[in-house]
C-alpha cells in the first residue's frame, strides 16, 4: 500500500509543476484542493502543509549579469515558515548539474537558446522536496 501511496504522491508532485508558465494559477488551484489529498510522507499531518502549502511559497527569479549577458544569477524565494535545507541541487537545462550552498546560484549559459533551470528544494532535512522550474532565454 505504501508502494501505491508514495507513486502517487510522484504523480501528484509531477502533476503540480508540469507547467511552469501557469505556475501561479495552478498552484492557487492546487492549494484549494491540497487539504482533501493526504500528503506524501509519515507524518500526514504535517506533510499536507509542507509538500502542498510550503511549496506554494517557494519561487525561483533569475536576472541576467550586467557584465555578461551569459552568466544568469538565479535566487529562491521563499515566504514560508518551515527551514529550507542549506544544500540545492540545480539542473540547469543545459546538462549541467550542480549542488549549491543557500539560496543563490549562478550560470554561464554556452550557447543561445531557451532552457529550464530546476532547482531541487528540500524542507526541514529533506521531509519534504520538490522541484521549482524557471524559464531562462540566452540571446
Amino acid at each position: 500500500m505504501e508502494v501505491l501511496w508514495r507513486i502517487f504522491c510522484y504523480f501528484i508532485r509531477k502533476l503540480f509543476f508540469l507547467d511552469y508558465s501557469m505556475k501561479v494559477i495552478k498552484k492557487m488551484v492546487l492549494f484549494s484542493g491540497f487539504i482533501a489529498v493526504s500528503a506524501c510522507s509519515d507524518k500526514v499531518e504535517d506533510s499536507v502543509v509542507d509538500c502542498f502549502g510550503q511549496s506554494i511559497l517557494v519561487d525561483v527569479v533569475h536576472k541576467t549579469s550586467e557584465s555578461n549577458a551569459s552568466k544568469i544569477d538565479f535566487n529562491i524565494t521563499y515566504a514560508g515558515k518551515q527551514t529550507i535545507d542549506n544544500a540545492v541541487r540545480w539542473d540547469f537545462g543545459d546538462g549541467t548539474v550542480q549542488d549549491f550552498t543557500g539560496r543563490d546560484a549562478s550560470h554561464t549559459y554556452t550557447k543561445a537558446g531557451t532552457y529550464t533551470a530546476i532547482a531541487k528544494v528540500r524542507l526541514n532535512n529533506g521531509h519534504c522536496s520538490f522541484d521549482i522550474k524557471e524559464t531562462v532565454t540566452i540571446k
